[in-house]
């Protein structure tokens, strides 16, 4: 995250003022400032943030715009900058980062480079510009120093925003971590028994079907992949298919019989005896994934499914039945890829084994 401004620092003339000066009788010097400024400088005020003005001046104007802006903090006869910043920075106990500076002329330059925030007004010197961080669209005396205002405001309410999403991000790692200690410590011999069913299956010639909806849909299609491509290392495809990338298939029975049937129609067609067949379903209750698992049993295929904690009906129709030791469906889904992940690579490391051994 951005250090966060503490401490807003204004030139006088070119940003509180138009950069002009107007001389009266007797030599008396004038300045032009702009109300919304002056409002602007206010509100900065009760939000709580530093002010300061950093001029290069040394002339009653500057304390009557110090007097008319309220900024007790100012640097006058500030030749160097950058060095009245670090003394204002040490006075607060706060680091450069910490500070937002506004300033229009080439002086300014080195200053607004090493700030927090350096910002220049639209009417800024081209030297100005291009070191500041930013350069505002309004003019030095027409509302640069409330644009300034008004991002600084905005920078901080990004950051308390952005510590909101932090806490929140904390307790869903926090949700993620306990979840994968409660796998740990309730779910290690079911998962070894599904990968001793797929190394089975795999070295006695069977394959192995996965089907799911949504996200698990998308898990079928993973598991599938890792398994006719490769996992960690080289090796033969093994038959895994992921009963749910053939649209053809899919909207035919869905749109001819119905979408319940569209997962069973494909296991009535595929599975044989000792085949393994793995149903995904996070809520295990959807019953396009229960109907196949059906068939699948009375086809003797060995039945897996991977659900959540209430596995619902999927345990009656699963001879085993992994649920994910998680509330709801973001956790069990982290689990299940988990899972899936550990299935494979203890597969692959058994098969590569066993055909090396008879080899």
């Amino acid at each position: 995250m951005p250090h966060p401004i503490r401490l807003l620092a204004l030139d006088v003339d070119g940003v509180l003022t138009d950069g002009t000066t107007s001389l009266a009788s007797g030599d008396a010097e004038t300045k032009r400032i702009s109300f919304q400024d002056l409002d602007a400088v206010g509100v900065a005020r009760r939000a709580g943030l530093e002010l300061a003005l950093v001029t290069g001046e040394d002339t009653p104007a500057v304390d009557a715009v110090a007097t008319r802006f309220a900024i007790a903090r100012v640097k006058r006869g500030a030749k160097d900058k950058l060095a009245a910043l670090a003394e204002l920075a040490a006075e607060l106990g706060l680091g450069l980062n910490n500070l937002c500076y506004v300033g229009d002329n080439d002086r300014d330059a080195a200053a607004l480079e090493k700030v927090g925030l350096g910002l220049a007004p639209a009417n800024a010197t081209p030297a100005a510009r291009a070191a500041a961080h930013r350069v505002l669209t309004a003019a030095g005396g027409q509302g640069a120093a409330a644009e300034a205002v008004r991002l600084v405001l905005q920078l901080h309410e990004q950051a308390a925003a952005a510590g909101a999403l932090e806490t929140e991000m904390r307790r869903i790692v926090g949700e993620s971590i306990a979840a994968h200690q409660n796998l740990l410590a309730e779910s290690l011999p079911v998962l070894a028994a599904v990968a001793q069913e797929f190394t089975r299956a795999i070295l006695s010639g069977r394959k192995i079907l996965l089907f799911g909806n949504g996200g698990s849909a998308a898990d079928a299609q993973h598991v599938a992949g890792e398994l006719v491509g490769r996992f960690l290392k080289e090796s033969e495809p093994w038959p895994a298919i992921a009963l749910t990338t053939d649209t053809s298939i899919l909207t035919c029975v869905g749109n001819d019989w119905e979408f319940a049937d569209v997962f069973a129609r494909q296991v009535r067609a595929l599975a044989r005896p000792g085949d393994v067949v793995v149903g995904i379903s996070t809520s295990g209750k959807s019953a396009n994934v229960l109907r196949a698992l059906e068939h699948a049993r009375q086809r003797g295929a060995v039945t897996i499914g991977f659900t959540g904690r209430n596995a619902g009906p999927m345990r009656e129709v699963c001879d085993l039945c992994f649920c994910a030791p998680a509330p709801g469906t973001p956790r069990v889904q982290e689990l299940h890829l988990l899972a899936w992940h550990s299935i494979c690579e203890l597969v692959e490391e058994r098969v590569m084994q066993a055909r090396t051994a008879v080899a």
